[in-house]
């Protein structure tokens, strides 16, 4: 299957049209589309609670894949569960491994239950607390330093889990109709996610890591509440790169444009939204962004220009990000990364630096645009002294590397 498309029929069901959203990348589409189709009637009946619980408890295996938002369930939806074994997070999108497996026919429990499961304490045994959090504006490094983070086969690494890129959030906020709650029980049930999705499968994880989907970063607060003890690391890019890869390829927010969350994502009201232009809403959204990061007192939340993520650095940003120092063996170990493409899995295609084209690509009256909206955040966060690197800025707008 083509990471394009969506078609793929599981146990001789045929797989429902997605209609105008068949060539939209799965990973920016809901989470509970995408696996609902990938394993279709496998989650149309929830087990009760308790045989959930018990379930959960003693296979290892056992990963929330999705979350459908619904009210009428108890927890505000439904936990899509898969039974991947022993298989490594080993694609850089954590539905790709879903998508993978569905397709070799090699998920053969899966079920749904309530989000009420998520709230039962010690639901996960043995839990790995994540050794760091990853956010990230987009198209600026988090899937590099995820996939060279998960060349030991010691770190769990989980590249925007699927239930943490839409479906929870839409399903605690009724999607998008009121504000996430910070309660006890919302707690409960994010902190369960995180530990179901890097919980040891293998049985030689020591370490794990979460990368979240971009417009995650605006529920930073939230996150780093249920996770105090995790140093988390904001990576960013000029959005002006950042837009001219969105545009070409898309991205869940630009998806999203046409949904009450995209008020949500620009800080702007629906109307407002409905009258910009694509390259003016995403420019408003990586500024909403910034905005986050930039008003956070949290000391454990640092920052990162792109253009300082590299082979040579990578060993200080892990000890100054995450407070996470591994021997030079293993810096040596994951730095490999830094040779191929980070959306290639299979190592063959090797890194070129696209910055010049992402630069040239943006026309004129939208390089004003971006600028107009973003620049003021944009400098400040390069100079802010949570930014690592933050005196060694690479260049200036406009500069090719």
């Amino acid at each position: 299957m083509n990471m394009y498309t969506l078609s793929t029929c599981t146990q001789g069901q045929k797989a429902k049209p997605l209609g105008k959203r068949l060539m939209v990348p799965i990973y920016a589409l809901p989470d509970h589309e995408v696996v609902g189709r990938l394993l279709p009637g496998r989650f149309d009946a929830l087990v009760p609670d308790d045989l959930a619980v018990e379930r959960v408890r003693t296979a290892p295996g056992l990963i929330p894949a999705a979350i459908e938002p619904d009210q009428s369930v108890e927890g505000g939806g439904r936990v899509y569960w898969v039974d991947i074994g022993t298989h490594p997070y080993r694609d850089w999108q954590h539905l790709f491994t879903i998508e993978r497996l569905a397709q070799a026919e090699m998920i053969e429990t899966a079920f749904a239950t309530s989000m009420a499961v998520l709230q039962v304490e010690d639901l996960i045994p043995n839990a790995l607390t994540p050794s760091g959090f990853i956010f990230h504006t987009s198209r600026c490094g988090s899937t590099l330093m995820g996939k060279a983070l998960a060349r030991v086969p010691e770190h769990c690494v989980v590249n925007q889990g699927g239930p943490l890129q839409r479906g929870f959030w839409a399903a605690l906020t009724d999607e998008w109709s009121r504000d996430l709650p910070d309660d006890a029980s919302s707690v409960q049930m994010f902190r369960n996610l995180v530990f179901a999705l890097t919980r040891p499968r293998l049985g030689t994880e020591t370490t794990s890591f979460v990368k979240f989907i971009s417009w995650n970063t605006l529920y930073l607060d939230f996150i780093a509440g249920a996770f105090p003890e995790v140093h988390s690391l904001f990576l960013f890019r000029d959005p002006l790169e950042v837009i001219a890869s969105v545009i070409k390829e898309t991205t869940a927010v630009l998806v999203a444009k046409d949904w009450p969350q995209a008020s949500f994502l620009s800080a702007k009201t629906q109307d407002e939204v409905h009258k910009m232009d694509d390259v003016t809403y995403l420019a408003h959204c990586y500024d909403n962004y910034f905005k986050v990061i930039l008003e956070s007192s949290l000391a454990n939340v640092k920052a990162l220009d792109y253009h300082n993520l590299k082979s040579g650095t990578f060993g200080e940003v892990l000890k100054s990000g995450f407070a996470f120092a591994p021997d030079e063996q293993v810096i040596a170990e994951m730095c490999t990364q830094f040779r191929f493409h980070s959306k290639d899995d299979s190592d063959t295609s090797t890194f070129q630096s696209d910055r010049s084209v992402k630069q040239a690509a943006i026309a004129a009256e939208d390089r004003i645009r971006i600028e107009r909206i973003t620049a003021a955040q944009l400098g400040s966060l390069q100079a802010a002294s949570k930014t690592l690197f933050g005196d060694e800025i690479s260049g200036s707008r406009g500069a090719v590397y």
